[in-house]
């Protein structure tokens, strides 16, 4: 069965608000910590880090957590009615607003998954803008499946160029620290030979190959798309990264069309 684009958008668009969803709960959770001074984003720091001064910053210091509520609230909007839908889409273009917002006020908070996050709420807010237009939706799923794909091969070259990861100990280091480690899933994979190297050789490879798969048969995109899904559910559960969970499978839908006008 084939997937129609316009569907595939509002799918998207409905899990990437998750993603922010999810983003802005944990940011709210940890807003006491982070914001206040002697915060790592306390704003005299943050003001500091930007080439010059942000008549932004100063209006955003002090309303961090009034933002946040205001994204958690167009987020949430976002996923229950969609970007089809006007109010929907409204939400969507707040929940896009608090992320810029906040990407200035976290300059060194950002990482791949809000990058993608942000990436894929602009094209959906570009494509949704009315009147419903048929090819700035197929524009918008393009570029959004072609961003995966290119997250996927870069991650994956860029492994295979490392020779820490071709040596086979960069998992198990990884997994081994304090910040993205889990100390049972650490020792675990040092119980099984070869385990590390095994894993990052099967990552690498994974990577790497990812764009190649969407030529397949709808039985090896799928196939694929599932082993990115338990790659990402294994990173949120060994190495925290909650919003990698939602903000990659998001882009999902339209990888699938992607492939259908591949074959």
């Amino acid at each position: 069965m084939n997937l129609d684009p316009a569907h595939a958008l509002d799918l998207t668009a409905r899990l990437a608000a998750a993603a922010a969803l999810l983003s802005n709960c944990e940011a709210l959770a940890a807003s006491g910590r982070m914001f206040a001074y002697p915060g790592v984003f306390h704003i005299s720091g943050v003001q500091s880090m930007h080439w010059r001064r942000s008549p932004l910053l100063a209006v955003l210091g002090g309303r961090e957590t009034q933002l946040l509520v205001l994204g958690l609230l167009g987020s949430l909007t976002g996923v229950l009615l969609g970007p089809w839908n006007p109010l929907g889409y409204l939400a969507l273009l707040t929940a896009l607003a608090v992320r810029l917002a906040m990407g200035q006020r976290r300059i060194l908070g950002s990482d791949g998954a809000e990058q993608l996050t942000t990436l894929v709420l602009l094209s959906v807010a570009l494509a949704g803008f009315p009147p419903f237009s048929a090819a700035r939706t197929a524009l918008a799923v393009g570029f959004i499946a072609a961003q995966l794909v290119l997250c996927y091969t870069t991650s994956g070259v860029s492994k295979l160029a490392s020779p820490v990861w071709r040596g086979g100990g960069a998992v198990g280091d990884i997994i081994g620290t304090q910040t993205y480690g889990l100390h049972l899933a650490a020792r675990a994979l040092g119980r099984v030979p070869f385990g590390s190297p095994g894993l990052g050789w099967a990552v690498m490879l994974f990577e790497a190959a990812f764009a190649a798969a969407l030529f397949g048969p709808p039985w090896v995109v799928l196939s694929a798309l599932g082993a990115a899904l338990l790659f990402h559910l294994g990173c949120a559960v060994v190495m925290g990264l909650n919003d990698f969970l939602w903000a990659f499978p998001a882009t999902y839908p339209c990888v699938l069309v992607l492939s259908q006008w591949l074959r």
